[in-house]
Order: structure tokens, then sequence, then C-alpha cells
């Protein structure tokens, strides 16, 4: 017999992990709550909406949506400081292809992109004392070109061994054993530009898995993001459709979350004033630091499972600082200015990017890159140190030209504490698990955000599919609660010409099929269409009156129909 004790203590462990004894939300304020309007916040409502799921409401800290999607004016021009680059395939027209969603979003949105891609203008290579030593550095960049291409070779040997993922170990080492060892300062540096710089991370930190592994996303094509209006336009274009004052809650900062298996409620502090907002369902979509720094406080505690995967992820800080003179007096023919500084070391200011150059006109501004753990104290320390540390180096490279400057604007990261961080990165040990892990719902909360995305980690594209998904997974919750069946949405069937198409959404299940049919009554005419996907459409009608049927099956064989009838006009009713 098991004694009460035991049983209790059973029982507190289970109220603990799920929130007590679950009861329905009281008078809730929608159906969903979106916690951030970044671009997995945005991407979720679009998706939401589009399934006939419109009562939501998003809850957002900024005055504008967009996340760490942010922008400043410096000499008449608006600069991005957050994301400034979208990434895509070699073709982004390719529209098969899922890296170039936001190309196409862009090309909708007429958001402007830089001609030619980020890195086709190339690179000039300085030592110290301003000296071009490019030329001498390239067979070294060519050893580390063919010890990634064993590395590959080696992650790609690994994931047909050990699919699951639990070998792992740091890049740095992975590297050794694919015959690159950097010792000399010109290695070091190539080691920083091929790695560091872009991950934001040294490589004995990160899992050499994730980075060499299946789930490894690279995108050749950078397109620089130089839209007036900002990167941040694009989240908003993409949520035109939704985002209104009744869905929208701007300067609206959670500071709390309860949650249940039945509901959901978000405390927040709105323009002075503390309210609670409560939903049956809710999506998470704030930075992966602000869960690490605990900056939301969760009611119960977030289960050990979840807080370990999170964990795991490394808030990252690619840290930025730009620079206004009156006149440009640096190389602006290219895309990247390096510094070898063998004294200061690699983390020290190696990176200058001419970002002038991009924009019409080209403002006299000069962008510092930085990486690592020079990148954490620039963001603590007064900008005025920063530019003086600018200057000084300057000077070496193009002596008595540099000017005085004008401006200079930094942002903090690190330390804001809406982000932590503006990037996600996988330390040694991070799988696929925990992904799942820091993704799963707890109750009827869910997790999204580009740090719960398996191949697009620490990119918009993460951001914008793991919000699709995770506004996917409760709409099958949801679905799951109702009777088999099937509901037309979008004003649907649609006629146009001889043609109909329609939209629709299934419930109840699990569905084991869905096929739409359509017939003439009287005619004997008759078109089958398989149609899980949610859409169909039938063309080359002639005139007459028709029924589309919808007809679910699930496990069990039960079936629900749903019809709807039309009319095909003929040319004198047209």
């Amino acid at each position: 017999m098991v004694a009460l004790s035991s049983l209790l203590f059973f029982l507190a462990a289970v109220a603990a992990v799920y929130g007590g004894v679950s009861q329905p939300c009281e008078n809730p304020d929608a159906e969903v709550l979106i916690l951030g309007a970044g671009m997995s916040g945005i991407s979720a409502a679009r998706t939401l909406y589009e399934n006939g799921v419109t009562d939501f409401i998003i809850l957002e800290q900024a005055d504008r949506v967009g996340g760490r999607m942010r922008s400043t004016e410096l000499a008449g021009t608006t600069i991005d400081i957050g994301p400034q680059w979208l990434f895509t395939s070699e073709d982004p027209t390719d529209t098969s292809n899922p890296s170039n969603i936001l190309y196409q979003f862009a090309q909708e949105c007429g958001l402007e992109l830089r001609s030619g891609g980020l890195g086709t203008r190339g690179s000039i290579i300085y030592d110290r004392d301003g000296t071009d030593i490019t030329t001498s550095l390239l067979p070294v960049f060519g050893r580390y070109a063919v010890a990634e291409a064993a590395a590959l070779q080696l992650g790609a040997r690994l994931d047909e061994e050990d699919p699951e993922g639990t070998t792992d170990f740091s890049v740095e080492v992975g590297l050794r054993l694919s015959g690159w060892n950097p010792r000399s300062p010109e290695e070091q540096l190539v080691e920083y530009i091929n790695f560091d710089f872009p991950v934001t991370q040294t490589t004995s930190f990160v899992s050499f898995r994730r980075r060499f592994g299946r789930d490894r996303r690279t995108f050749p094509i950078i397109h620089v993001v130089t839209d007036q209006r900002g990167y941040a336009y694009l989240a908003e274009c993409i949520g035109q459709e939704f985002l209104n004052t009744s869905r929208l809650r701007l300067n609206t900062r959670v500071s709390a979350i309860q949650y249940s298996d039945e509901c959901v409620c978000a405390t927040a502090q709105e323009n002075g004033v503390t309210r609670q907002y409560c939903a049956p369902y809710a999506i998470h979509t704030f930075a992966l630091g602000t869960l690490q720094f605990e900056a939301v406080q969760f009611e119960p505690p977030l289960p050990e499972s979840k807080v370990f995967a999170f964990n795991l992820q490394q808030p990252s800080v690619f840290q930025k600082a730009w620079i206004v003179f009156n006149e440009s007096f640096w190389d602006t023919n290219v895309d990247f200015i390096i510094i070898l500084d063998p004294i200061l070391g690699r983390e020290y200011f190696p990176v200058f990017w001419p970002i002038g150059a991009s924009y019409p006109g080209n403002p006299p501004i000069l962008e510092v890159l930085l990486s690592g753990e020079t990148s954490l104290s620039v963001g603590l320390q007064d900008p005025k140190i920063t530019q003086g540390q600018i200057v000084e180096i300057l000077g070496r490279i193009y002596g008595d030209s540099v000017t005085e400057p004008v401006d200079i604007f930094q942002h903090d990261y690190a330390t804001n504490p809406y982000f932590y961080g503006n990037l996600e990165t996988s330390t040694v040990g991070v799988t696929r698990q925990t992904f799942a892990e820091y993704a799963a719902p707890v109750g009827r909360l869910y997790f999204s955000g580009a740090g719960t995305h398996v191949t697009n980690t620490s990119n918009l594209q993460g951001a914008y599919y793991s919000g699709i998904d995770t506004a996917n997974a409760i709409l099958e919750d949801m679905r799951e609660g109702l009777p088999l069946g099937a509901e037309f949405i979008n004003d649907t069937p649609r006629v146009v010409g001889d043609s109909v198409e329609a939209e629709f959404v299934t419930t109840g299940g699990p569905i084991a099929s869905v096929f739409c049919t359509l017939r003439q009554p009287g005619t004997g005419f008759r078109e089958v269409e398989e149609c899980s996907s949610g859409t169909v459409q039938f063309t080359g009608l002639d005139p007459g009156i028709y029924t589309l049927r919808v007809i679910v099956r699930d496990i069990n064989r039960d079936r629900a129909v749903e019809r709807e009838s039309f009319v095909i006009p003929g040319p004198a009713e047209e």
C-alpha cells in the first residue's frame, strides 16, 4: 500500500509542474496571447489569422513591432542597429527554397536592398602599421577552407554513425581533427574572420555537430537592407493585414506569466498601469537571454528539463559601433577592411565595414563589427572611449588623412533587459532533443523564437519558421478538442472565371485523409482531389451549379463532410 504522505508528495510534484488544478479562463481577453512582436510573434499571428483564429492579442514592450529589428539616424541616413542583412540561397527568386521566404516578402513589400550581395566587393587586409597584406594571407585562407571541407565530411560521418547527436565536441576539436590548428597571428585572424566573426563565439565554445552536421544551414548570398523605413518595416508589412490597435498592445512589458493546462495569464505594465491578460493559449517569443536572466517570472517555475535546454543555448553579442566623419578617407570600394594586430590580438577591432558605401549618397559612416569577449567590454564602455580606440587604429592605417569624428553611436544588446544578447549559439552537447525541450509547451504556454529552431537558430528565418510551427501546434491542439469536420475559410469557395478555389481547416482527429469532390447535380459530372493541404482548385468548368464537398476521415474511419454550392456563370451572366 502506498503511504498517504507519498501520494500527497506525488500530487504536489504534479501540481508544481503543471500549475496545480486547472481552471478554464474566466472572461479571457482573447483566444491566444502572443508575447512579443518580433518576427516570430508576427509569423505566429499571421499563421493563426490565415487559419481562421483572429481573436488574439500581441503584447510588445517597444513602441513598434520588429523585436531586435531597430534603427537609428546617422548623417541623415536611417541605419539598422539590429539585423542588417537578409540571407538567401544562390538564387533568391527560387520560391521552392525555404531559405528565400523573407526575400520573397521583401520583394512584395518593396523593401530596399543594396544591389550586389555582401562580400562581392571583396576585402582588404592591413597589418597594424597599414601595410596591405591581403595577397600574402590568401594561402592561409586556402588552408582553412581545406580544413573546413574535411570538417564537413567528419560531421556527415558522425551524423551517419550517431544520428541522435549524443557524441559531440567543440568546433575547435573538430577543426583540429580536420587538420586546422592555428598558432600564428595570421592563422588566428583567418579563423576569426571565418568563424568567430559570423558565429559570434569562439571555436572552443560552439558545438561541432550543430555547425558541421546535418542541421547546418548556410546562406551563400547576403543582402544589405538599406530601406529608409528600417528593417522592421518588413515585420510591419508581413503583419499589415491583421495588425491593428485591437490586437496589438505596444509599450506593454510582460513581467510575470502564470500558466496551467487550461489557461495562461500574463501580468504586464502598460503605460505605467499594471494589468493582467488571460487566454486559453499563449506563445512566448521573448529572446533567449530573458529566460536565462529571469527577466520574466513564471508561476509555477518552468520544469527543470526546459531550464536545462535553454541554458545549453548561449545568447551571444554581435557588438556594433557606427562612427561618422565629415568625409570618407578609408577604402570605400571593398566590403570589409580587416586589421591584423598580433600585439592586441584577433578580437581587438579587427573588422571595419564601410557601410556608407551601401547607401545612396555614400554617407561618411564606418561601422565596427565585434564578437567574442571584446564585444562585451566595448558594449559596456563609454562611446567616447570606443571612438578614441577606433581613431587610434585608423590613424595607423590611413595616417594624416584621418579626420576628427563628428558622431558615434553604439547599442548595448548585452545588458538590454529585453534581449540580453542579439544572437543565439549552440554550445557543446546541444541536440535536436534540446530544441524540442526548449520549444515544448508547458500547459497551454508555448515557446517560439529563433533559439527554438533546429536549422536557423540565429537568424530571422528561424524566427519566422518557428512562429509558424508554434501556431500550427496550437491550431492542432484546438482542433483535437473539436468534433471531426471541416470548415471553409476566407470567403471560399471562390469563383474566378471557369475555376473555383477553396481554403478550409479540418478539426478533430488524428486525421487520416482529406478528399475534395466536385459534383454538378443532374449531369453525372464528378472530380476528386486529395486536399490534405487545406487548399483545392478545380479549373475548366462549364457554366452551371456545382457542389464542393470536403470529406474528412480519421484513423478510426469515422467520416465527416462539409459542403458548399456555387455557380459558374455563363457568358451572359458575367
